[in-house]
């Protein structure tokens, strides 16, 4: 029984040391995210601004939407590189947009607050609704 009670201890004792992890909330991405409205939708259809539609763009290869020039970076990238806009790469992306795709034309400096990042992204893959796969 000791021996089971010692376990139970450090079991708890770990667990009030590791950092619960990150949540995100998509509703304060949604604030966050209007700051993007000069530029980018996330309604499907809306596709006469100066960024791409960034409706399901969780999942999507970088520089691919039909209809929308991107600049020659980021078709490269999509391109020859294979870079798909998953949570890490737009995590990294959002962070630095010119250190990610080096010749992006998207003239944003980056959101350096993670958990901002995070929120954004979040916002992004629940405000497109269903998304084709």
């Amino acid at each position: 029984m000791k021996g089971a009670a010692a376990a139970l201890a450090c079991a708890l004792a770990a667990t009030a040391v590791l950092p619960s992890a990150p949540r995100a909330d998509p509703a304060r991405g949604a604030q966050l995210f209007q700051r993007c409205y000069a530029c980018h939708s996330v309604v499907a259809g809306e596709d006469r601004l100066p960024g791409p539609n960034l409706a399901c763009v969780v999942g999507r290869r970088a520089g691919t939407l039909p209809g929308f020039e991107f600049s020659p970076a980021l078709v490269e990238a999509g391109g020859a590189r294979g870079l798909v806009w998953t949570s890490a790469t737009l995590d990294a992306f959002l962070a630095d947009p010119e250190g990610v795709v080096p010749g992006t034309t998207m003239g944003m400096p980056g959101l350096p607050a993670a958990g901002d990042r995070l929120d954004v992204i979040d916002y992004l893959a629940t405000a497109s609704g269903r998304c084709p796969s």
